[in-house]
C-alpha cells in the first residue's frame, strides 16, 4: 500500500512538471520623480542603489524563492542560482533583521 502511494504522488508531481511559471530577477529598483523620468534620454544612468556584486533576488510568481548574481553566459545575460531559500530565510528577507 505504501509503494502505492509513493507511485502516486511521484506520478502527480510529475504531471505539475510542464506547467509554465513566471521566473524574476529582481536587479534593484529606485524611485524618480516624473521630472526626472521625462528628462531621461538615450545614455541616461539611473542608479538602482544597490552595490555592485551584490546578490540579486529570484521571485517565481511574484513569491521569492532565492538569490544569485548576474553573470555572463554564452553572450548573454544569466543568473547563477546561489542560494533557494526556506521560508523562515523569507521571513527574514522580508524583515531584514535577524529572527
Amino acid at each position: 500500500m505504501e509503494k502505492e502511494e509513493s507511485r502516486e504522488g511521484r506520478l502527480g508531481y510529475e504531471k505539475l512538471a510542464d506547467i509554465k511559471v513566471e521566473f524574476i530577477a529582481e536587479l534593484g529598483s529606485t524611485e524618480i520623480t516624473l521630472r526626472e523620468l521625462l528628462s531621461f534620454t538615450n545614455g541616461s544612468v539611473i542608479d538602482l542603489k544597490k552595490p555592485a556584486g551584490e546578490s540579486v533576488e529570484l521571485f517565481i510568481n511574484n513569491k521569492i524563492f532565492g538569490k544569485g548574481e548576474v553573470m555572463v553566459y554564452e553572450k548573454n545575460l544569466a543568473i547563477r542560482i546561489n542560494e533557494i531559500l526556506n521560508s523562515k530565510d523569507i521571513i527574514q528577507f522580508f524583515l531584514k533583521e535577524p529572527l
